[in-house]
């Protein structure tokens, strides 16, 4: 991929990292006010969101690191390959 590509990749990633992260908080905030059979299956499905977050925040971070590593290796252009991801 291009230093471009990457960029925008890691771009909407992190729009992504953002919008769940507020609708967990959104959601973690709603869940006081429903019934109580309904809560245990909100609190299991607000773990999965959870989760799912945090693999989107570690996805996030190796693709800052690799897409770092990429255009420190286009800046460089001394013939070294860079890094691989």
């Amino acid at each position: 991929m291009s230093a471009v590509t990457d960029a925008e990749f890691v771009r909407l990633l992190k729009k992504d990292v953002d919008y769940f992260t507020r609708a967990m908080e959104r959601f973690e905030n709603l869940l006081p006010s429903v019934c109580s059979p309904v809560q245990d299956q909100w609190r299991l499905q607000a773990q999965a969101r959870k989760d799912f977050t945090l693999e989107l925040e570690i996805l996030l971070d190796k693709a800052e690191r690799c897409v770092g590593a990429s255009l420190r290796g286009a800046e460089n252009k001394n013939g070294q390959e860079s890094a691989s991801c």
